[in-house]
């Protein structure tokens, strides 16, 4: 009777040895693919944050070339109305000059 009661206990223990080794077994296997499984995410979300980098910074490009195309826009506009402005008196300013000459030296 001993002897069955130390069996028992031996194989027992060695029940509680293989569930231990199975449950390391299982845990390591359980961490490694949680470490994977971050990867995976971290690599997924940086690409994800480049993608939305690149769209912003291609719409900003879009946005900076319009507004350049605008202020272009506007500046030749201001600079034709000067021209024309200046096309206007220019013939005022050659009779004048023609006129003071004329007065001057043409006595």
């Amino acid at each position: 009777m001993i002897e069955e009661v130390i069996n028992n206990i031996i194989e027992a223990e060695q029940k509680a040895d293989n569930i231990i080794k199975e449950s390391q077994i299982k845990s390591k296997e359980i961490v490694a693919k949680a470490k994977e499984d971050a990867a995976n995410l971290v690599e997924k979300e940086k690409k994800s944050v480049q993608l939305t980098i690149a769209q912003k910074t291609n719409e900003a490009f879009a946005k900076a070339g319009k507004e350049a195309h605008l202020a272009i826009d506007k500046c030749n506009k201001e600079a034709q109305e000067l021209e024309d402005a200046s096309k206007k008196n220019i013939d005022k300013a050659i009779d004048y000059i023609i006129g003071s000459m004329t007065a001057k030296y043409d006595k």
